[in-house]
């Protein structure tokens, strides 16, 4: 049987299609079809695309780094015409009708079983190693299980959630950290399925500003108006604020790199025009990082020093001519920072507050994640808890003490293993993590499934890659 699955894999087509989905480009592919989808609400056609490009990318690939695509697409497939999601004005039952679900549930099995047959396979070959961040993240994924499990009115939706995102976190790194073959290549792909993602998520914001009659009102940005199938504005801003490390990656290691870097700042600005304020802190903290990583290790430090200083004079020009606009942007999205003299931020510090109040109330195992927040009505998509809007304050809510030492281990070891081998490539996936960590402060992305993902594979990663091997 091996050998006969050898002989199918060595052949001609199939190396044409390996090089097909191991290209660097390919990514781009997937974006226009993620495109043309979300506008002709071809939704079952986006899912079959991801979930066969993924599974083909399990098997029959050495090094599965690929399948980052598939991660990224599945986060913003959905169209605005059949999204379940209330809060960005759907409600549909699309993926609920059974000849949906039942396509659906039939693409997940593909590739899930391609994922598994990978892990087998490593596992035969005893690839499959213990590392210390896979004990910390197994001893964070026990305390989420067991979150509010001896709280008063305990659900089993803690137990089943917890298990969820368990799989998200665990069982994700382990499937792809041993099918990973890192090279600078490997971190090439990934650096460029970041960039087709910017450059689906500029088009399609860049089509809400030329089609939403409501874009502006009272003379600025009706950030309201801004909503996909797949999120809000906020969503929007955790995806485009992690494009920023990889652009800027490819424009200190490309020979005109430069052109990476013009290209920085229309992610940038996509990053404040989606009108997030954690976009905006996220931005802030995480572009001049790269930007000085850039101009201090990257190659053609001349030329991208001159495309940055002229950006920065056009962009104190455009201050300038657009300053009333500009002054009253930032009134507005600041607007309710502070309410009657007390903060609010949309009503999150409320929620911080009643969240200190639960872990109070089971400080050991924490009073689980379906817990109820007063201030926060229209949080949650179906199974999905409402939530705290800050990691820290949510593993304290959720699981108690011993969960913000597993998480606060688990951070620790993630700092150690990135200080282990620091490497221009290991750096933009720190960097990348970084961005969804500091807008996860502010915001669910952490427990919101997809970005768990996300996350899942930036740890295997980073621990593939902590012994100087890269």
């Amino acid at each position: 049987m091996s050998s006969v699955l050898k002989k199918i894999k060595d052949g001609k087509a199939v190396n044409i299609l390996k090089a097909i989905l191991s290209s660097k480009y390919f990514p781009f592919a997937g974006a226009a079809v993620m495109i043309l989808c979300y506008y002709l609400s071809l939704d079952i056609v986006a899912i079959y695309y991801i979930g066969i490009t993924g599974a083909l990318t399990l098997l029959l690939l050495d090094d599965v780094t690929p399948v980052i695509s598939s991660f990224l697409f599945i986060c913003v497939f959905s169209s605005m015409k059949n999204t379940p999601f209330i809060l960005t004005g759907g409600g549909s039952d699309y993926y609920y009708r059974p000849e949906i679900l039942t396509q659906i549930i039939l693409v997940a099995v593909l590739f899930i079983s391609s994922a598994l047959f990978r892990f087998v396979q490593a596992c035969i070959k005893k690839q499959f190693k213990i590392t210390p961040l896979f004990i910390g993240m197994g001893a964070l994924c026990v305390m989420l299980l067991l979150n509010g499990v001896f709280a008063r009115n305990y659900d089993i939706k803690n137990l089943i959630f917890g298990g969820l995102m368990t799989v998200c976190l665990l069982a994700v790194y382990i499937v792809f950290r041993d099918g990973l073959k890192l090279t600078e290549k490997s971190f090439e792909n990934i650096a460029f399925a970041f960039m087709a993602l910017s450059a689906l998520l500029i088009i399609e914001l860049f089509v809400i500003y030329v089609t939403k009659d409501d874009i502006f009102a009272n003379g600025t940005i009706n950030r309201a108006a801004i909503v996909f199938g797949w999120g809000v504005y906020n969503t929007y801003g955790l995806y485009i604020v992690m494009c920023i490390p990889a652009i800027t990656y490819l424009a200190a290691k490309k020979k005109y790199g430069f052109c990476f870097t013009i290209y920085s700042f229309f992610v940038l600005a996509a990053a404040v025009l989606c009108c997030s304020r954690q976009a905006i802190v996220g931005a802030a903290a995480v572009y001049p990082l790269c930007l000085v990583i850039l101009l201090v290790k990257g190659k053609n430090r001349l030329a991208n020093l001159i495309v940055t200083g002229v950006a920065v004079a056009a962009g104190l020009v455009l201050a300038g001519v657009f300053n009333r606009q500009i002054y009253q942007f930032i009134k507005e999205i600041t607007a309710n920072i502070i309410v009657n003299g007390s903060l609010n931020g949309s009503g999150r510090w409320s929620i911080w507050q009643e969240a200190l109040y639960y872990f109070e109330s089971s400080p050991v195992f924490g009073a689980g994640f379906f817990v109820q927040f007063s201030h926060w009505k229209d949080t949650g998509n179906g199974f999905l808890p409402h939530l705290c809007h800050n990691t820290v304050l949510q593993i304290m809510c959720s699981c108690g003490v011993l969960g913000i030492i597993a998480y606060a281990a688990h951070r620790i070891q993630t700092i150690i293993c990135f200080f282990k081998n620091v490497t221009p490539e290991r750096t933009f996936i720190a960097i990348t993590v970084l961005g969804m960590l500091i807008l996860s402060l502010l915001d669910t992305h952490l427990f919101n499934i997809l970005p768990t993902l996300l996350y899942s594979f930036f740890m295997a990663v980073l621990d593939k890659t902590s012994k100087k091997t890269v």
